[in-house]
Formats: structure tokens, sequence, C-alpha cells
């Protein structure tokens, strides 16, 4: 079976149990931090995937590092540890956190512009998206790329954007090498 699909399991599993216990905004900060946490530490990443380290050793590393977790959560980690899964703790913070912003109307966009957009351009964007998808709440992540030039790149859901400079350029020098 894939890792995703293993993943998405595992994410489900958390989702179901989240809702039981009324815990799902508290176990989605928790994920959040993780996968936050984990994309940012090349460390952290390399030691859940080496199999040298023995599983008790990553199991308590994780449970340190997380300590301030909910309950739930510490038993999910201690379950995918035991289940030697460790190294798809990402992936599976990832997936919950897809399911969760789903579950709750909200649609993940990123941004790509050449400057730093005001709060002005990103409450059209949040409206813009909000009224193409009908999501109740957007979660917009901005980043500067200055190979843009100019204009945004804005992706959500499968949708793609492009008002840039750069795709402009492209498409001109595409028409003047068929012409």
């Amino acid at each position: 079976m894939s890792e995703t699909r293993i993943s998405n399991r595992y994410a489900e599993a958390l989702m179901q149990q989240a809702l039981a216990d009324n815990k799902l905004s508290v176990v989605a900060d928790n994920m959040s931090t993780l996968s936050a946490t984990c994309r940012s530490s090349k460390d952290l990443r390399n030691a859940l995937a080496n199999p040298i380290i023995n599983i008790q050793q990553k199991q308590s590393a994780l449970l340190s590092i997380f300590s301030g977790f909910d309950p739930l959560t510490q038993n999910f980690i201690r379950l995918v540890c035991g289940r030697n899964r460790e190294n798809i703790l990402p992936d599976i913070a990832d997936a919950f956190l897809s399911l969760y912003r789903a579950k709750q109307g909200i649609e993940k966009v990123t941004v790509q512009s050449a400057v730093k957009i005001n709060q002005q351009e990103e409450q059209n964007i949040k409206q813009y998206v909000k009224q193409k998808t009908g999501a109740r709440e957007v979660e917009l992540h901005s980043e500067i790329n200055p190979d843009v030039i100019g204009g945004l790149v804005i992706k959500f859901g499968d949708n793609l954007l492009d008002t840039s400079i750069a795709a402009k350029l492209r498409k001109l020098k595409k028409e003047l090498n068929i012409a």
C-alpha cells in the first residue's frame, strides 16, 4: 500500500477519534504544529527516517518535543511509532489538516508575488476564492517569488490563476516562436 494511502487512513482514524472526543480544533492545532516542526527541521525528518535509531528513542524524542500536545495527539504519536510509521508522521499530519479544512469549509490558497501583498489585496483574493469555491473561510499563504516579476500566481484546490508578468512573457515568447 502506498504511503499516501496509509497516511490518509491514519488521518481519517485520528479525525474520527477527535470528533468523538470533541477535540477537533485542538488536534488540528497539534497537527499543524507537528507538520510545521517536521517540515522545518531536517534533523528531525532524518531521525524519523533513520532505521538505525531505535523506535523507543524516536517515540521518546517525539513525545518530548511535543510534550504540550493534547493526550489524544500524544497517544496517536505512540500508536504511529508502535506501528513503525513514524517516518510518515508529517504526511499524516498534512492529510489530517486537509480533512480538517474540508470539514470546516476552509480553502487553502497560496499566492506568489514579486513583492509583499497588502491587506486590501489579501481581502480581495479571499473574497474571490470564497466566491469561486463557496468556502466559509480562506487560509491564505503568501510567498514572495522574484521570478514572478509582477502580478500574482494564485493556487487553490485544482485551480491556478496566473496573472504574472513572467507568464505573459512566456506566452508572448511562444507566440513569437510560432509566427
